[in-house]
């Protein structure tokens, strides 16, 4: 290895990327230059997700070829950033410790209560889902406060006192505080959080007026209590990788696009909920900025989902998502998921029709394809049928660990095959329609449902699986331009890498500004709004200083919530934009709802700030930069698929080709299906353009 490649790493160190899907765990390695090197893909441990994160990381290690002593130096400088799944399994599952929470007298059933909204309209016998925290482990304290912050009920020390003893009788590992107005005045919070601290100084606490400083009592207590519940088990998970790695090396990546260091993610684990499907966006994002692709729509299948994300101009953020019927109100990339993914599992329900999803194959044992179902497969998933249909060949590995194994998946198609009348290849092309369909309907509800036409945006198709149904999508909904990042199987680890430090901040301001002759009042200038975005300010700078950001790298970007009097939901409009707040208000509201009414007040809710640091530098490369041998990215192709196409190894593909379909592009950790009417372009930053015939800019 040359002198100076050695020097760097001992300067700077490695850089991996890793992304615990429900699968697969996939694994990026980015040099001190951040050029991605090599990239490795192994079968997902549910039961323990660090394990295939450590033996993913050896494995990386060691297919790159590089001598023990540049090893030794990533073991001990190098950094790993890391979208967990931890969090969100536990909600998912409800395997999450057990927590109490504190909340008003009177507001004891706040989580049983929710909202009136019925997600099954017509379901004669409704079943709400069980609240994080129940009700039996609820404490109401006699305490009020207006919404104001004035107080209208004092909390005593004997009322503490009472608190904390039913607290500590209970034996909880973690405690959720969410007291009425606590956003307006967090003092009663306070007191009830040091006494805790004081006398149970092991059980983790979540507290209101820290996590969440906003209106909506319900979207609050339930935010608090999703906290509540998986903190311990994110303490644990953190805690035990970042021992296993060293010190100082671990990231985690955040809802909201950006990394964090573990100990913000011990005390704020809510803000994971999306961190994997989060690094797919901003991976897309960046690889679209490469590729000069200003509007897109990320379509990101994996294992056992499926994520969609709309861009235009850069990633969209919301600041409410939703896990298991749970509102999760904190700022994250906003993504819509479905449960349609490689493994989802094909089944005929009780009318005889044929259905795809939620149920996953998962990792253990997977797609019948996989081998690892047994004897007698009866589990047929949408990547068997694409076994079935030729478009994963016999022999083909997938990632390091797996073969296709067509026998298996024709043995479990044919099981419903055989349930519906049909032949084998003509239920195979039913279950890719069917899992077509609702990924359709992800992708709608992100553009054309919000005012967006999805004909002018261009597709990224990223994930194990989106390489086989980006076209047959783009069809569907009259797109015509389809792009294939590199490392298009792995790139929400790539997203990982992109990523920067990134922290979010809020507080209630509550306040209304009337028109005002032609105009409206500048929301900037009503009393107590611009204290509000400096507190924000100062904390969001203490967070990067304290991530060793200098203050000349660090970006502040603040926002506001906007609405009309009258209504429930707001639009958040940021006050450093080219244009005035009221106008982009205006502008938004309009692009979403059709209207824009003049004339009606105007209601400020909430401030809000990012505060992020430096992206690092990061681009696709090989390793012969470093003079060291790449991995195998797969075998060589043989043959042809069943519909007359060419089965292609896509780094054969030199840069301004362009070959027309129908064909099958092979790499590592993915599979392009290009049908006949389309065309492929391998453009120079290795990237691949598919081309519909008669499209846009074809």
């Amino acid at each position: 290895m040359p002198a100076d490649a050695v020097e760097q790493i001992r300067r700077r160190g490695f850089r991996v990327g890793v992304d615990t899907g429900g699968t697969f765990t996939d694994l990026l390695l980015a040099d001190p230059a951040g050029r991605v090197i090599t990239s490795c893909k192994v079968l997902s441990t549910p039961e323990d997700p660090g394990r295939a994160v450590l033996q993913g990381i050896d494995r990386l290690l060691a297919s790159t070829g590089l001598d023990e002593m540049v090893l030794q130096q990533f073991r001990g400088r190098g950094e790993v950033i890391h979208g967990s799944t931890v969090a969100t399994n536990a909600l998912l599952e409800g395997k999450a410790d057990a927590a109490a929470m504190i909340t008003t007298a009177g507001f004891e059933d706040l989580l049983l209560l929710a909202r009136q909204n019925r997600p099954e309209l017509y379901a004669l016998s409704p079943q709400r889902s069980t609240p994080p925290i129940p009700r039996p482990r609820t404490l109401g304290v006699d305490e009020r406060l207006a919404f104001d912050g004035s107080v209208l009920t004092p909390l005593t020390q004997p009322e503490i006192d009472r608190v904390v003893r039913s607290v500590e009788a209970m034996g909880v590992a973690s405690v959720a505080i969410c007291l009425l107005h606590s956003y307006a005045n967090d003092e009663h919070e306070r007191l009830l959080a040091d006494a805790i601290r004081t006398t149970l100084p092991g059980v983790h606490l979540t507290v209101s007026s820290e996590l969440l400083p906003e209106l909506r009592e319900y979207e609050r207590a339930a935010t608090c209590a999703a906290n509540a519940v998986v903190a311990p088990t994110m303490a644990r998970y953190i805690g035990a990788l970042d021992d296993a790695l060293g010190k100082g090396r671990l990231r985690i990546m955040a809802s909201g696009g950006g990394t964090l260091p573990p100990d913000a993610v011990i005390g704020r684990p809510v803000e994971t909920v999306m961190s994997g499907p989060a690094g797919g966006v901003i991976g897309a994002w960046a690889m679209a900025n490469a590729a000069n692709e200003p509007r897109i729509i990320g379509f990101d299948m994996g294992g056992t989902s499926t994520d969609v994300a709309l861009c235009d101009g850069g990633p969209t953020r919301t600041t409410e998502t939703t896990i298991n019927a749970l509102p999760i109100r904190l700022p994250v990339i906003d993504i819509h998921t479905v449960g349609a993914g490689g493994g989802s599992i094909a089944w005929i329900d009780d009318g005889g029709a044929m259905r795809v999803g939620p149920q996953s194959a998962g990792a253990d044992p997977g797609p019948a394809c996989y081998g690892r179902q047994g004897e007698t497969p009866c589990l047929a998933a949408v990547t068997d049928a694409h076994a079935v249909l030729g478009h994963l060949r016999a022999g083909r590995r997938l990632g390091d660990a797996l073969v296709v194994d067509t026998d298996a998946a024709r043995a479990a198609v044919g099981v419903i095959a055989e349930q519906l009348g049909l032949s084998l290849e003509a239920t195979a092309e039913g279950i890719l329609r069917v899992a077509d369909a609702a990924m359709a309907r992800a992708i709608q509800r992100v553009s054309v449902q919000r005012g967006h036409d999805a004909r002018a945006y261009t597709l990224v198709a990223f994930g194990g699986a989106g390489g086989l149904h980006a076209c047959r999508l783009a069809e569907v909904l009259g797109m015509t331009r389809v792009l294939v990042p590199v490392f298009g199987g792995l790139l929400s680890a790539y997203g990982m890498l992109a990523a920067p430090p990134r922290y979010a901040f809020s507080h209630a301001v509550l306040a209304q500004f009337d028109y005002e002759g032609e105009h409206y009042a500048d929301p900037l200038t009503i009393t107590g709004v611009q204290q509000a975005l400096q507190a924000l300010r100062e904390q969001g700078s203490q967070a990067l200083t304290n991530d060793g950001i200098a203050p000349s790298a660090q970006r502040l970007h603040a926002a506001l919530d906007l609405r009309f009097a009258g209504q429930s939901y707001e639009i958040t409009v940021p006050c450093d934009a080219d244009a005035p707040v009221i106008d982009r208000f205006l502008d938004e509201h309009h692009q979403l709802y059709g209207y824009a009414p003049q004339g009606t007040p105007i209601e400020l809710v909430t401030a809000r700030l990012e505060a992020r640091g430096p992206a690092p530098a990061i681009t696709p490369n090989t390793l012969a930069s470093l003079g060291v041998k790449p991995m195998v990215l797969c075998e060589q192709n043989r043959g042809a698929d069943d519909a007359g196409g060419r089965s292609i190894q896509r780094d054969a593909l030199a840069p301004g080709t362009v070959t027309p379909g129908p064909a099958i592009l092979e790499e590592y950790a993915a599979t392009t299906v290009v049908p006949r009417g389309w065309s492929v372009l391998m453009l120079e930053g290795g990237q691949i353009l598919l081309q519909k015939e008669g499209g846009r800019d074809a």
